[in-house]
């Protein structure tokens, strides 16, 4: 999968209110792998505009702990305070989430060095049609990196294939200093791979950098099965449809919720300009915003995006009220509307 810096740049800075061209979520692209891309990333944009900085909240959290960690060690120096930073720092500090995923993460804690850089693979979760990974990266003569936050490119293999399905990440310091990088990402992987069985990785980075490239080798190896995580993944049947607009028929089909993430998958009848968005409240009172993360031949998934600092929404406590959204991209290159409009009427889901 090739996750070049222009990717980086459009996940994390297009929700800032960056231009975009709608086009992509229309049908009769020519390349489909960058309509896959591109239309990942629109799916992002929502999300991408409210959680600019929550998302760091997460690192900020992940610096805290690892400074309580740091209390009586500050004799041993720089390169044993960036080791202890990075032992500190999981999947669930960096997506901001108090769920235990102990159970579910393979730890690979494995370091690569290159061209002065040192690449460190965490941990891996592997969920439905997802593979999420945490690194860090430092300089290896543990100086500050500056104010640039370095973003690797490369590629993923599972069992020796080529993956093509779409990536995304946020990353940040994760130190006041600035010498520790901290990275999180999404694979999407669709296709015939069976994520519930024990399969082969390999992460493969050739550059680091954004204008000023930095070429080298950051290889990882490792073995991951989802199978816990989407057994013990709660699911609950929706198949309602609605009608946007534009007259193209929308149909919720699942909520599914586990340790990891919450999502809603839908389908639509055409493409269309509309981007979807379900606001979910349950008995608490509590309410969570699901958006658009993924589509793919008119087929995707919602996915609530304030789990980040852990707002989850119950779904033990009872019924959740569900109202769906959706808003119209522009015709032409420009900035997307933040007026949702209410589509259909709110309803009810037992769980």
């Amino acid at each position: 999968m090739s996750m070049k810096k222009e990717a980086y740049w459009l996940a994390n800075e297009i929700g800032a209110g960056q231009e975009i061209d709608a086009e992509c979520l229309m049908d009769g692209a020519e390349d489909m792998d960058m309509e896959k891309y591109r239309t990942a990333v629109l799916g992002s944009i929502r999300r991408e505009k409210k959680m600019r900085k929550k998302k760091y909240y997460g690192f900020a959290v992940a610096a805290c702990a690892a400074c309580a960690v740091l209390v009586g060690t500050a004799a041993f120096g720089d390169q044993v305070h960036a080791a202890i930073r990075q032992i500190s720092w999981s999947i669930g500090n960096a997506l901001g989430i108090s769920a235990d995923l102990e159970k579910y993460r393979e730890v690979v804690n494995t370091s690569v060095s290159d061209q002065g850089y040192v690449i460190t693979l965490q941990e891996a979760v592997v969920s439905e049609d997802k593979l999420v990974v945490n690194y860090t990266i430092r300089r290896e003569d543990g100086q500050s990196m500056g104010d640039e936050i370095l973003v690797p490119s490369g590629s993923l293999y599972i069992n020796g294939k080529a993956v093509h399905d779409g990536a995304g990440g946020s990353a940040g310091f994760i130190d006041e200093e600035q010498k520790v990088i901290g990275e999180v990402d999404e694979y999407h992987i669709s296709g015939d791979v069976d994520l519930t069985q024990e399969n082969e990785y390999v992460l493969s980075f050739d550059a680091i950098g954004n204008e000023n490239e930095i070429k080298g080798k950051w290889e990882f190896a490792f073995t991951a099965a989802g199978a816990d995580l989407i057994a013990d993944t709660v699911r609950a049947e929706i198949e309602k449809d609605f009608q946007l607009p534009d007259g193209t028929t929308v149909t919720l089909h699942e909520f599914t919720s586990n340790q990891l993430e919450q999502r809603i998958t839908f389908s639509q009848s055409a493409g269309t300009r509309y981007l979807l968005m379900v606001m979910a409240e349950d008995q608490n009172g509590h309410q969570a915003e699901f958006g658009t993360r993924t589509i793919d031949e008119n087929a995707g998934y919602m996915q609530n995006e304030d789990i980040v600092l852990d707002g989850r929404v119950d779904d033990t406590a009872g019924p959740l009220t569900l109202t769906l959204f959706a808003v119209e991209l522009p015709e032409e290159n420009g900035r997307i509307s933040d007026d949702y409009v209410q589509i259909g009427e709110p309803f009810e889901l037992g769980i």
